[in-house]
């Protein structure tokens, strides 16, 4: 079942809207995810964590990510998957948008395999 992970840099206000909306949804912030014991790790770090956890990074990240996934996947190491979120289209202050997003993806792809997958996340 799918399952979020909110960088640091979304809002834990978007995870409480979207489990106000459907407590059924596995969504956390990294702000509050294992008692902030990830922020200000590495990257790295927190997709081996996201990927342990079996949990999907939703990210606005598109410059230090996307290396990362580059070398893992020479690596042949796995993730438990990535959504970016982009700035323009959806701004991190935006929490309708968000969250309205998240609960789309999530009822359309909650049963899909996220190992290795990337995703655009989109307006709603």
């Amino acid at each position: 079942m799918l399952g979020f992970l909110l960088d640091e840099h979304i809002s834990p206000v978007v995870a409480q809207q979207v489990i106000s909306k459907a407590p059924d949804i596995e969504i956390y912030p990294l702000l509050t995810w294992q008692g902030g014991l990830y922020l200000g790790f590495p990257d790295e770090v927190i997709l081996e964590a996201a990927t342990t956890a079996q949990l999907v990074l939703v990210t606005y990240d598109q410059k230090t990510i996307p290396p990362i996934l580059w070398t893992w996947g020479e690596q042949g190491q796995s993730h438990s998957g990535i959504i970016f979120v982009d700035y323009q289209s959806m701004p991190p202050q935006d929490f309708g948008s968000l969250v309205q997003a998240l609960l789309k993806l999530w009822k359309d792809e909650r049963e899909r395999g996220w190992t290795d997958r990337l995703l655009y996340l989109k307006c709603s």
